[in-house]
């Protein structure tokens, strides 16, 4: 069994504004204003747009970190014109973040224009070896920040897209702890329980990306976010403005690649998409032009990925001239500029000269034909069908293997576990649960870092708060972590180990 989990991309939620933003140019101004606490706030800032949301008039505040704020119009008590503001330095904004994280839990490394901050769970040791391995850790990720720009620019001097210089530095914010990345993510973005479900983001309100440092073992998911800031921050498009989901998502998905290595660009054969188009489900591609929504929150969100994917590699490939009079068209929107779907659709027609729906008729014949004339040797299917899941969560991953006879019997478990950690040794509760409600559990008390140890073969015999036994059909993987000498830890090592629970979850069944 493997539990999904879909991708998302805030910027798809900062298309939520649909009033028409009257052309200005930007000017820096003095606001005071009255702020979400009910605080009075005066600070520095240039007007980045101005529209309507349920009919209340907002203003988009630009600081100098590069953030904006949306403030309604009637809480801004006053306006004052003043001198632009400089935009932060790469140092103002590092200091900036660690005075907001704390010192003793927030570490810092500058790769100009970026600045790549770790939000630790805990104090680190004190040991200058430690320091040593989050430094190293950090210019890891600097390193593949930089490789995105390198990528992104070679892409772009191919195609003829003019890109413009950072107006300001960029963070990339690595949270040690899930559970810190996810009342950031709640707090921030008002996603609630869904932040459970993101891996990573690129918030255009912060301008920061935000990862899990799980996800920053093979720099996956982040890569596909990294574009998302590179596309708002290059002149590509304008944060809050009517860009269609599709291209944000279908140009994104073009990069993505293995891992920080980053070995493919759009106009080559991405294998993974390549191979998830002949399984997706069918979405008209006329919709994914004209509809945000296919992208949002619906079970077809993941297929619709896969379809902006193919539309983008297509018009790549195939039209190039007037895929790069398309993008001039993006790059021309306007914050808050209204867009109906329509709207998206006819420009679509008119700037690339082709329906979608045509070229989604071709598609397959001529990506079957580049993968022959290419000799590209596509990846196979992951086999569901047998009982196996490798599940990455909690700073580790885990890679079990389920044997049964009979369903009327709990299945036998094993496996191993890795550490992913760069830097900590970190203490383990694992769980494979049943839907039938038993368990098999692993107290695993100090793995080293990046080190892989066994499971030991276990029965799911025990039963979970709620659990009733019985036939059994699907399973899945639960990791929580602690570190050593944690209060947490402590009472692992005492014997009080925490019960899984019964709940409802959307599962993918094992074979026979």
């Amino acid at each position: 069994m493997r539990q999904l989990c879909f991708r998302f991309s805030l910027y798809s939620c900062l298309i939520i504004f649909t009033t028409l933003l009257t052309a200005q140019q930007l000017h820096a101004d003095l606001f005071t204003y009255i702020n979400e606490e009910g605080a009075l706030v005066t600070e520095e800032a240039t007007l980045y747009g101005s529209g309507k949301e349920a009919g209340e008039m907002l203003h988009a505040l630009l600081k100098p970190d590069g953030s904006l704020t949306l403030v309604p119009q009637g809480k801004i008590q006053k306006r004052e014109l003043k001198a632009p503001p400089k935009p932060l330095t790469v140092e103002q904004m590092a200091k900036n973040l660690e005075q907001k994280f704390g010192a003793k839990t927030f570490r810092y490394y500058i790769e100009k224009p970026f600045v790549i901050g770790i939000v630790l769970a805990a104090p680190l040791d004190g040991s200058d070896r430690t320091e040593v391995r989050v430094q190293s850790f950090m210019k890891k990720a600097g390193r593949f920040m930089h490789n995105v720009d390198v990528i992104f620019e070679t892409y772009s001097r191919k195609m003829g897209i003019e890109l413009q210089d950072y107006e300001f530095p960029m963070a990339m914010l690595i949270f040690e702890s899930d559970d810190d990345f996810e009342s950031f993510a709640k707090e921030t973005t008002g996603l609630g329980d869904g932040a459970s479900n993101v891996l990573a983001y690129y918030s255009g309100i912060s301008n920061n990306l935000i990862l899990r440092m799980s996800e920053c073992s093979s720099f996956d998911t982040p890569l596909h976010e990294a574009i998302h800031l590179q596309t708002t921050n290059r002149g590509v498009v304008k944060r809050l403005a009517p860009v269609p989901t599709w291209f944000m998502e279908g140009i994104a998905t073009g990069f993505e690649g293995d891992g920080d290595r980053i070995n493919v660009s759009p106009e080559r054969i991405n294998t993974h998409y390549a191979l998830l188009s002949g399984i997706a489900k069918l979405l008209n591609w006329g919709e994914v032009v004209a509809l945000n929504g296919v992208f949002q929150g619906s079970i077809l969100s993941g297929d619709a990925y896969v379809h902006a994917w193919g539309l983008h590699w297509m018009l790549v490939t195939q039209y190039p001239d007037e895929y790069v009079k398309y993008v001039q068209h993006l790059s021309a929107m306007e914050p808050f500029e209204e867009s109906s779907p329509k709207q998206r659709y006819d420009d679509f027609v008119k700037i690339m000269k082709v329906r979608p729906e045509s070229l989604q008729l071709r598609f397959k014949v001529e990506l079957i034909q580049a993968i022959l004339n290419q000799k590209i040797k596509l990846p196979p299917l992951e086999d569901r069908t047998v009982h196996l899941e490798k599940h990455k969560q909690e700073m580790a991953i885990v890679k079990v293997t389920a044997t049964a006879y009979s369903r009327l019997a709990p299945p036998r478990i094993e496996g191993w576990l890795q550490n992913i950690s760069p830097f900590r040794p970190m203490t383990f509760h694992v769980t494979v649960q049943t839907d039938a409600g038993t368990y098999a559990e692993w107290y695993l008390p100090e793995v080293g870092i990046r080190r892989k140890v066994k499971l030991n073969p276990q029965i799911a015999r025990q039963l979970m708060r709620g659990g009733q036994g019985g036939q059994w059909k699907t399973y899945h993987v639960e990791v929580e972590s602690a570190y050593p000498g944690s209060e947490t830890a402590q009472a692992w090592a005492a014997g009080r180990l925490p019960v899984p629970v019964v709940s409802r979850r959307v599962e993918i069944q094992s074979g026979n």
